[in-house]
């Protein structure tokens, strides 16, 4: 005998998975809901394994929070029989236009600054930012700073350029104009030349980005700029081969590919997930002047949870230069955009450097979240806090062919270890109190506030 269709295709239907009916966004009062779908990587119609669906949903808050358009994201499913569910996506936007007074250092990291206290190193200005033109998460900003140092800049970024969100674009203009700069590095500090005028080096730059993104967690960006730079001769007098070559001005194209991976859990302050990027940047062609310069650079991460509210996290990042010819300029090793904890108050130039951090972080206060009633407006009323006991662990190595010789913390292991509160509240803020000692048993608490790896 045989069945009705009907029958026949209810009995034969895979029952462990779940079929996406439908998904509705609530809360998007200014994003469009393509932008949320997009991130959250689920589509109408998908089949997920039941035993997946748990983790594939927090996956996809972890994805949505992660655009920063939104102060909090909730994800729930109702089943509507064995087969079939609907997924509702909770969302309070954040708020999108942002001026930012500027006050802020001119030295590396606050702790350098704050170990000499010069107020007239302060830079000040205002940046004004929009983070969600059109509802489509395009931002666009202007920067004006003054001070010590001078910067002009303007940006533009379409991350969801096409309807599937699969590429993207940006751009960025900027001017730079800085009163004192680094010529040296000697007993592992910076020596600086400060000039009578404001204008000791000038950088203008203009750049152009294309992402190309697959699914929501890779993306591979090609980038092209072009940059100029010039120095007063008073520079190139005492650093010959600042820019290389004796040049007062240098002015050259920089190509690069960046491949990203991340799959951490909250990309400002990860306790669960790993993170790989790989950098391949092109200074110059070696066409009308002699700057010819290849850096790879990467990194790669791991956080997990080890049991209840304990927590543990290790990150590798490498640097390489195969070219032995390097304008001092672009000599950076560890202790300006990276750093080893513990040597907060020196510098690394070199070729080559290598780091390995690791952490191991206890929960004090878990991650709350509330709404402050006197407050009306929801893309302000809604706080939220954690706080965590840092031990952490540090190793790196600068490799330096040009100044080694006046600065003894090059071509050698360097190691440091310490504890620390880490405190994250409000529009992704975090604050990093720490206590180090460093291999060569100099102590001292230190103020950072980015993640720790």
């Amino acid at each position: 005998m045989l069945l009705p269709p009907a029958i026949w295709a209810q009995k034969n239907q895979d029952t462990s998975f779940f079929r996406v009916g439908k998904i509705s966004v609530i809360g998007n009062f200014k994003t469009e809901e393509r932008i949320v779908l997009i991130a959250s990587d689920l589509t109408i119609n998908q089949r997920i394994p039941k035993m997946d669906l748990a983790l594939q949903l927090e996956t996809a808050k972890n994805n949505i929070q992660n655009t920063d358009l939104f102060n909090t994201v909730d994800i729930t499913h109702f089943p509507i029989n064995d087969s079939l569910t609907e997924i509702i996506i909770t969302v309070s936007e954040r708020w999108f236009f942002w001026p930012i007074p500027i006050v802020e250092n001119a030295d590396p990291n606050f702790n350098t600054w704050w170990e000499r206290k010069d107020f007239s190193r302060l830079n000040y200005g205002l940046m004004l930012m929009y983070n969600n033109l059109r509802g489509k998460a395009q931002g666009i900003g202007g920067l004006i700073q003054l001070g010590y140092s001078k910067r002009f800049a303007l940006l533009y970024n379409i991350p969801y350029a096409s309807s599937n969100g699969k590429l993207g674009v940006s751009f960025y203009g900027g001017y730079d104009q800085q009163h004192e700069i680094t010529i040296a590095t000697n007993n592992n500090k910076r020596v600086f030349y400060t000039g009578l005028n404001g204008n000791t080096k000038e950088h203008w730059q203009l750049q152009f980005t294309l992402l190309k993104r697959h699914k929501i967690v890779t993306t591979h960006s090609l980038s092209a700029a072009f940059k100029s730079v010039s120095v007063i001769p008073a520079v190139i007098a005492l650093k010959q081969d600042y820019l290389g070559d004796s040049l007062t001005k240098i002015g050259y194209l920089e190509l690069s590919y960046l491949f990203k991976k991340d799959k951490r859990n909250y990309k400002h302050y990860p306790l669960t997930g790993h993170y790989l990027d790989l950098l391949i940047k092109q200074n110059g062609l070696g066409i009308n002047n002699s700057l010819f310069l290849t850096t790879f650079k990467g990194s790669a991460s791991k956080f997990l949870k080890v049991h209840n509210r304990l927590y543990g996290a290790i990150g590798i990042k490498a640097k390489f230069t195969p070219q032995n010819k390097i304008p001092y300029f672009l000599q950076q090793g560890l202790g300006y955009d990276d750093n080893l904890r513990g040597y907060e108050y020196y510098v690394l130039d070199g070729n080559h450097f290598g780091m390995l951090k690791t952490n191991v972080k206890l929960e004090l206060i878990e991650k709350k979240t509330s709404v402050l009633k006197r407050i009306k407006n929801q893309k302000f009323n809604t706080f939220y806090y954690a706080l965590y006991l840092n031990f952490f662990a540090d190793l790196g190595y600068v490799d330096n062919q040009f100044s080694a010789q006046v600065n003894s913390y090059s071509n050698e292991w360097l190691y440091s270890s310490g504890i620390g509160l880490d405190f994250l509240t409000y529009y992704d803020s975090v604050f990093r109190l720490e206590f180090s000692i460093n291999k060569q048993k100099e102590s001292g608490f230190f103020l950072h506030f980015t993640q720790p790896i």
